[in-house]
Parts: structure tokens; sequence; C-alpha cells
């Protein structure tokens, strides 16, 4: 069984989620995310980072991949 989508369907659905992320905008200011995206996603890379660092990984483990010049 297929869904038809309509151009109107499909531009109805794209202003739907375009009006509900600029109405969430002004919510994020309220939930307490940083004003700085900048200094946030620093941030993540430094937790996610310390997060690799406590996985012990033995040096005879091999990449899925080779890389090749």
């Amino acid at each position: 069984m297929s869904v038809k989508i309509t151009r109107r369907r499909l531009a109805a659905v794209a202003l739907g989620s375009t009006a509900a992320i600029r109405s969430a905008q002004p919510q994020a200011a309220a939930t307490g995310q940083p004003e700085d995206l900048n200094a946030a996603a620093k941030e993540q890379i430094r937790k996610n980072s310390e997060a690799m660092d406590k996985v012990d990984l033995p040096m005879a483990t091999e990449p899925a991949f080779q890389f090749k010049a």
C-alpha cells in the first residue's frame, strides 16, 4: 500500500515544521539552553572525548577499513 503525497501536503508539512522550530527557539532560552552554541558544541565535544578516554581499546584492534594513499 503506497501513500501518495501531494505537493500541497508536502508544503504544509514543511511550513508546519518551520513554524514549530521558530516557536521553539524563544522557549530554548527559558529552558536553560546556552546562548552561545559554539561554546555548547565545544563543551559537548569535550565531554564526548572524556567518555571515549574511559574505554580501553587494545592496540591490536584493527579498524573496519584500511587507509590507502
